[in-house]
């Protein structure tokens, strides 16, 4: 009837359980509840699986046994060189020659080898000084100024067992030998030493004699021979009675023999001249080293 209100459902349901018709909006509720429903259906399964598969009970695989081995390559052993035998320094020749008396003047230069080695004597030499004339040491008064380079002058400084001298020359030049023996070369050699240390320490020294005006020496250093034997070799200038000469003096250790040498420029005003006459130093020490070696072999 029109006017009046409908009357009350007999139909139990609440709203909420009430079916939804198609194309009604679905209660918010309602899908929130379904939502829940899923996930705790999703969580029983994931339980139900972690129970079956028991991952607490799955054992570590079995650690596999090791031995502590060291692998060594195999070299083949590299052979060490045997050490090469230290090389013995070669002795000098003539160096334990031993001279006397009647050897000691072959030590001495001959014509011919002063012809072939000095330029002014190609034209021939004559013999100044004859061997076993001249005795050894200062003559009686004269001594060297300062004392300390007697040994210049005299070659050593005590009487040798063996002395001997000699000269050739011409009208350019002279060339004076003489020789001192000492008892055996091991003297030698220590005379020797002391005679380069004399040269050395002696580069101006003089020859006092009563009633002359004596002969002084300037020397330039001595340089050291390179022939077969211990040797020096130096250019002076003497002043000999107020006139002054261009001399090469040279010693030469051979055995136990000392043999000096002078080569003296009669005419050259300089050294330049005297290289002219006389050659130089070394082509000089080599010619006195020659005759020497020939001397050592003719004693041995």
């Amino acid at each position: 009837m029109s006017g009046t209100a409908p009357e009350p459902s007999d139909d139990p349901r609440t709203r909420p359980d009430a079916p939804v018709e198609a194309g009604t909006p679905e209660d918010p509720a309602r899908r929130r509840a379904r939502g829940w429903r899923w996930l705790v259906a999703v969580l029983v399964v994931a339980l139900v699986a972690v129970l079956v598969w028991r991952p607490w009970d799955v054992q570590d695989p079995a650690p596999v046994p090791t031995t502590d081995t060291v692998t060594t390559l195999e070299t083949t052993p590299v052979p060490t060189p045997a050490p090469s035998p230290t090389a013995s320094p070669v002795p000098r020749p003539g160096a334990d020659a031993v001279f006397g008396p009647t050897t000691a003047a072959t030590l001495f230069s001959t014509s011919a080898d002063l012809e072939a080695g000095v330029p002014a004597a190609a034209t021939g030499v004559s013999r100044g000084l004859e061997p076993g004339s001249q005795p050894w040491g200062l003559r009686d008064g004269a001594q060297v100024d300062p004392a300390s380079c007697t040994a210049a002058v005299t070659v050593v400084s005590v009487p040798p067992s063996h002395h001997d001298a000699t000269s050739w020359g011409n009208a350019e030049f002279t060339f004076e030998e003489d020789v001192v023996l000492l008892l055996d070369p091991a003297a030698a050699r220590a005379a020797f030493r002391a005679l380069v240390t004399t040269v050395d320490e002696c580069p101006r020294y003089a020859l006092v004699e009563p009633g002359t005006d004596g002969t002084r020496w300037t020397a330039e250093p001595a340089l050291e021979g390179q022939g077969v034997f211990p040797a020096i070799v130096h250019d002076v200038v003497a002043e000999v009675d107020g006139d002054t000469f261009q001399q090469t003096t040279g010693h030469v250790l051979v055995g136990n023999a000392i043999l000096t040498w002078t080569a003296t420029a009669l005419e050259a005003e300089d050294r330049e001249q005297a290289r002219a006459v006389l050659g130089v130093p070394a082509e000089l020490s080599e010619m006195v080293e020659r005759r020497a070696l020939a001397a050592v072999r003719g004693i041995t």
